[in-house]
């Protein structure tokens, strides 16, 4: 009896985890496609077509498009897989969106406690703004979390008693400084 519960007890486990991991995929991918597609639509408010777009709104989305070239360009010169990269691109755009949002729920709960109650004009009121500035934040965050390779590269790799000492002048003895801090 003890080992069928286990068993039950195990199975609902990964069920549970599987469904959760299925879930916040789900929603993290939502996020992220849906405030990256409100980019672009957030520049043709007005349905003017390409004069709706102002100087600003075309270098951010310039600048949009060259973080993602440069996001996909620098993963694929790293060798790494397309699910690793588009996950690590999704989970960058979804996080940056959700602190964004965090501080402009703060600041409406500021203005809610300002003025006792929010109105459409606290919205309206620096709508221009809040779209350029949620559309820095994710082109900062796909620039910020672009996968980079390492800073140094070593390219011979020497045991450690033969490498020496990194502070010496090229000489493979140790010195005497280095020998009491390690």
């Amino acid at each position: 009896m003890k080992s069928l519960l286990n068993t039950v007890d195990i199975l609902l486990g990964h069920f549970a985890r599987g469904f959760t991991v299925v879930f916040l995929y789900i929603v993290i991918s939502l996020i992220a496609v849906t405030s990256l597609l409100l980019i672009p639509f957030s520049f043709f408010e007005y349905n003017a077509g390409l004069s709706d777009l102002d100087l600003v709104e075309l270098g951010l989305f310039i600048l949009l498009i060259a973080a993602v070239w440069r996001f996909y360009n620098r993963c694929f010169n790293l060798k790494w897989a397309k699910w690793r990269a588009i996950k690590r691109f999704v989970f960058v755009v979804a996080f940056a969106e959700l602190l964004y949002m965090f501080f402009y729920a703060v600041y409406l709960i500021i203005e809610l406690a300002d003025q006792g109650v929010l109105g459409v004009e606290i919205l309206d009121r620096h709508a221009d703004f809040e779209s350029f500035l949620s559309s820095l934040v994710i082109i900062a965050a796909i620039y910020a979390g672009t996968p980079l390779p390492p800073f140094y590269l070593n390219k011979e790799k020497q045991p450690k008693d033969e490498a020496g000492d990194t502070f010496s002048d090229g000489t493979s003895e140790k010195s005497e400084s280095a020998s009491l801090v390690g």
